[in-house]
């Protein structure tokens, strides 16, 4: 058996997560970064940065000020 990809310790028979759990993960995931739209920033920066069209110092900037205002 897998452990829940939600990170609440529970077991999985099949797919990643418990019954209503990926949205568990979401949330945590939100409020790490200060909610839904740094989220997605942070998720398009590193896309950004992966694709070439960012720097690492400019993709670590957006990283920081996420962080910093979290």
């Amino acid at each position: 058996m897998a452990q829940c990809e939600c990170g609440c310790g529970g077991d999985v028979s099949s797919g990643q997560f418990l019954a209503g759990h990926d949205q568990k993960l979401r949330t945590s995931l939100e409020q790490r970064v200060g909610g839904l739209l740094p989220l997605r920033a942070l998720v398009e920066a590193a896309h950004s940065y992966c694709a070439g069209s960012d720097t690492e110092e400019k993709f670590t900037q957006i990283v920081r000020g996420i962080f910093a205002a979290a």
